[in-house]
């Protein structure tokens, strides 16, 4: 039976139901559009990380120029001293380790037409090449003639070329035990602005002193000489060759280990770890391997062998391999530290996968995981 009443409430029904639809059709609206909603945290987990033109740090972590984070994994070779020095064959050896990155050394002797091929060879075999000056190993007073190296016109257009994927050494190991903290932060912040005037961008990567086994002054410079970088991107780098006891050795990693984490440094061990101390004296790598994989950490270990290192003997030199072919170990250091201990480079090394040859386990940016 229909009446006044009734109808009143028919009509209040039908208008509620039409205001009803058109809150759904808006929240449906407000859940299909780009632009993030109150409450919404997607957006702020998932960040599309921009393209770059260079590699870049954030916090202690080194990341592509397209985002992706990458723990450095890899070896040194000599090849300012090579019959191959533009690893025009041995990259491909380096290669199938699976190494992510690879430390070329140089001196102010070497071509810039052959850091030029072995730069490129590096990154067409999936590696990102770290070249180095060992012009100033050990000397203070010749920093200078590697940031000069560096500032030479030939040399900046090789880096600039090859910026998107270059992390720059200025100077391995330069000063002695001798060094002071104030010495060490005016020779950087020079040697930082010289190079940044030239407009090279990459990263740059400063080695400590004492042979590379200083990293107190080091670490606790960091932050300073960040901060004085226009780029922002420094990482800093020590040398594994400590003397001691065992358990003082592993002290070493140890501090280290807590200093970065705690801190936020980007910090990567450029030679390392090692299998002897400078004395040729047994050093726990393979417990060392372990803790810097734990901590994601990088590492390039010393060194690959095509270029023999006279520094110590058996049982614990230094080479890696015989001639520089992969598979073919000069001592058990290198097929351990390489392909068999559980932290090798064969099975800890993920490659950015917008580097050539990246392989099938490499690493995407952030936004492309999810």
């Amino acid at each position: 039976m229909y009446s006044k009443n009734t109808g009143s409430i028919f009509v209040s029904y039908i208008l509620l139901t039409l205001m009803m639809a058109s809150g759904c059709d808006r929240d449906r609206s407000a859940m299909n559009s780009s632009e993030p909603q109150e409450g919404d945290t997607s957006v702020l987990n998932s960040p599309e990380p921009q393209e770059r033109e260079t590699m870049h740090i954030d916090g202690r972590h080194i990341y592509s120029a397209a985002g992706e984070r990458v723990v450095l994994r890899g070896v040194n070779e000599m090849f300012v001293w090579s019959s191959d020095p533009s690893g025009e064959w041995v990259m491909e050896e380096i290669a199938k380790t699976g190494a992510n990155s690879v430390r070329i050394v140089t001196t102010t002797d070497y071509d810039a037409s052959d850091l030029d091929a072995a730069i490129e060879n590096a990154i067409q075999n999936g590696m990102v090449p770290m070249p180095e000056c060992h012009s100033a190993t050990g000397r203070w007073d010749d920093l200078q003639d590697c940031v000069d190296y560096w500032l030479r016109p030939d040399f900046v257009d090789v880096i600039n070329k090859h910026e998107k994927w270059v992390l720059l050494n200025i100077a391995n190991e330069a000063g002695d035990g001798n060094v002071t903290e104030e010495q060490f932060m005016e020779g950087y912040t020079s040697a930082i602005d010289q190079i940044r005037d030239t407009g090279i961008r990459v990263p740059l990567v400063i080695d400590g002193t004492a042979w590379g086994q200083e990293y107190k002054i080091l670490l606790d410079s960091w932050e300073a000489l960040n901060n004085h970088d226009s780029e922002n991107a420094i990482i800093v780098s020590a040398h594994t060759y400590w003397a001691g006891s065992e358990e003082e050795r592993k002290d070493h990693y140890r501090y280290i280990i807590d200093k970065v984490t705690e801190d936020e440094i980007p910090f990567i061990i450029g030679e390392g770890p090692t299998p002897s101390a400078w004395d040729c004296t047994p050093s726990p790598y393979e417990w060392a391997m372990d803790q810097l994989q734990e901590a994601e950490i990088g590492w390039l270990a010393w060194s690959w062998g095509l270029v023999r290192n006279g520094d110590c003997n058996d049982p614990v030199r230094y080479d890696m391999t015989e001639g520089g072919i992969y598979g073919e170990w000069k001592t058990e250091f290198g097929r351990l530290v390489v392909a068999d201990h559980p932290g090798s480079i064969q099975n800890t090394s993920r490659r950015p996968c917008s580097i050539p040859n990246a392989g099938q386990n490499c690493v995407v940016a952030l936004s492309q995981s999810h």
